[in-house]
């Protein structure tokens, strides 16, 4: 590792850590297999090891898709934190939403149907125009 690098790979690690503690039924309530599926279709055990490797703050690389991934969903939290009401910063990520986007899904669900990068970037910028 160098010092250009150091900075990249502790992003990484904050990253999985973050998107492991959103995945709890407190929050976004998703399963280990649903992460999986977000992040483009990785095999179970690499969610695992990542997981394990980012709660021992070890430093590791991941690739372009898996980072534009992470970087879209945080993007999507991101924008639901600004725009929903106060409390409801969760909820608004399971429930419903009667937009032509979601037709009538929920963020989650419509995720998980179509795990696509454009339908990610789609979703993305729904919530990001509910800022402004």
């Amino acid at each position: 590792m160098t010092n250009e690098t150091a900075p990249y790979l502790k992003a990484i690690t904050f990253c999985i850590s973050w998107l492991a503690d959103q995945a709890s039924d407190e929050k976004w309530a998703l399963s280990d297999e649903e992460v999986c599926q977000l992040l483009g279709g990785i095999p179970l055990s690499l969610w695992h090891e990542w997981k394990e490797m980012a709660k021992d703050k070890q430093q590791f690389e991941l690739n372009q898709d898996v980072i534009d991934r992470l970087i879209l969903l945080l993007k999507v939290h991101e924008s639901i934190a600004m725009s929903a009401p106060s409390g409801a910063i969760y909820d608004f990520f399971k429930r419903p939403i009667s937009h032509p986007t979601f037709e009538g899904k929920s963020a989650k669900e419509s995720l998980l149907l179509d795990n696509s990068m454009d339908n990610l970037n789609r979703i993305m910028l729904f919530f990001r125009s509910r800022i402004f």
